[in-house]
């Protein structure tokens, strides 16, 4: 059994296709966010029913999460990651050829139901693969692939939409990302057990019950759903906003979303460096000062006088809430038993994805209520940044009561 300090220079390989897997789900995640723009044009929807296509997705994918969790710990992360990028792919090409609002549905959720297994199944894969002190930054820099992802989509979508029409960028995700799960089926083999022997000391398995006892549990998850409500909230209307509001083009919008995905990119990476190097146990400090940045720049952003205005307060309000997002996701791969780390992670997933599927839906709903208006939907975000902060503040990542590795 290979051990996570001795992998050397597998794990490196073993992590650059897990990787890639995560850049094409995310191309065809953040890339569904740009072209929605002539999709509900063609199929003639209102905000309400653009809404609930951006949420379909979630909704599904929340569904899986729990159960990928609870997979992933008991048979290891291989067989999951291929599976969920090799169906993902296969149902982005579904979606090219929809014809009807209700089929976008349909197709959506079963992109969602493919796509919820990724994370979990992913953090179980850093903890066969990475000794724990090295998991933060491996955590930083496989979300970085999904902000990658979403900086790439904003510009490739609106390429392909333009030149090629919006189906085009299902095609081409889809098929590359069936090349991608043969690739991964091929050479992606992680150790089935990686934690080291004072982890497995310390490591005993858990009764589900105790789990859903445990107090850091609950309490990450209420910052998490929080976080992720501002989060896939902002990042399915933005796009929207932009187009409808600031009045920009496909290209316009897809040239400059990519400043505050490429600085979101650099605050993950930052963020999980420095909390392996230098700021461990001050978790709660970063949360807390991400989602409050995050809420001024909200602010700022739509009371903005111009777009490239818009655009600076956009960047800085991806540092904070990417910041907050790391500091998030890192915690439980430092203080959770391995042999449970999926089961935790997925609850927490499973309460993200919820968060996924209400925030655009109640977006749509309250832009129809409004006239249009986008004014309310960035004040629910705003509102929402108070379930981070509050939950931070009685976060104890030190106490051992709070921690799942008993």
């Amino acid at each position: 059994m290979e051990a996570a300090g001795v992998l050397g220079k597998k794990k490196y390989l073993l992590f650059a296709l897990l990787f890639l897997g995560w850049i094409i789900d995310s191309l065809g995640l953040f890339g569904m966010n740009i072209v929605i723009i002539p999709i509900s044009k063609e199929l003639h929807l209102d905000e309400s029913q653009t809404g609930m296509i951006l949420s379909s997705f979630f909704l599904s994918s929340a569904l899986m999460t729990l159960v990928a969790g609870w997979v992933s710990d008991r048979f290891g992360s291989r067989k999951i990651v291929i599976a969920s990028i090799f169906i993902f792919s296969l149902f982005s090409l579904f979606t090219g050829m929809i014809w009807s609002f209700a089929s976008l549905i349909l197709a959506r959720l079963l992109v969602g139901l493919a796509d919820g297994c990724l994370p979990t199944a992913s953090a179980v894969a850093i903890t066969e693969i990475f000794p724990k002190q090295e998991r933060a930054r491996a955590k930083a820099f496989l979300l970085s692939a999904q902000m990658i992802g979403a900086t790439l989509a904003s510009i490739i979508a609106a390429a392909i939409a333009v030149y090629m029409g919006w189906r085009g960028i299902f095609y081409i995700t889809g098929g590359v990302g069936i090349v991608v799960a043969l690739l991964l089926g091929i050479y992606y083999r992680p150790p089935s057990n990686t934690a080291s022997a004072n982890e497995q000391q310390a490591g005993k398995k858990l009764a589900l019950g105790s789990l859903f006892s445990n107090r850091l549990l609950w309490t990450l998850v209420i910052i998490y759903f929080g976080a992720s409500l501002v989060n896939w909230g902002s990042s399915s209307w933005i796009p929207s906003y932009l187009e409808k509001v600031r009045h920009l083009d496909l290209m316009s919008l897809g040239t400059l979303s990519m400043i505050p995905n490429t600085c979101g990119l650099l605050a993950s990476l930052f963020t999980g460096w420095m909390l392996d190097k230098k700021w461990s146990g001050r978790e709660k400090q970063v949360i807390i000062g991400g989602a409050i940045l995050a809420g001024i720049c909200l602010y700022l952003m739509f009371n903005a006088p111009s777009i490239m205005t818009m655009v600076t307060y956009q960047a800085l309000f991806s540092i904070g809430i990417m910041s907050a997002i790391m500091a998030i996701l890192t915690l439980p791969l430092k203080v959770v038993a391995p042999d449970i780390v999926g089961s935790f992670m997925g609850i927490l997933y499973f309460l993200g994805a919820i968060a996924g599927t209400l925030a655009p839906t109640i977006m749509g709903f309250l832009i129809t209520m409004f006239g249009g208006s986008y004014a309310a939907a960035f004040w629910f975000l705003i509102a929402m940044l108070i379930l981070p902060i509050v939950g931070a503040i009685t976060l104890k990542t030190t106490d051992k009561s709070q921690t799942v590795a008993q």
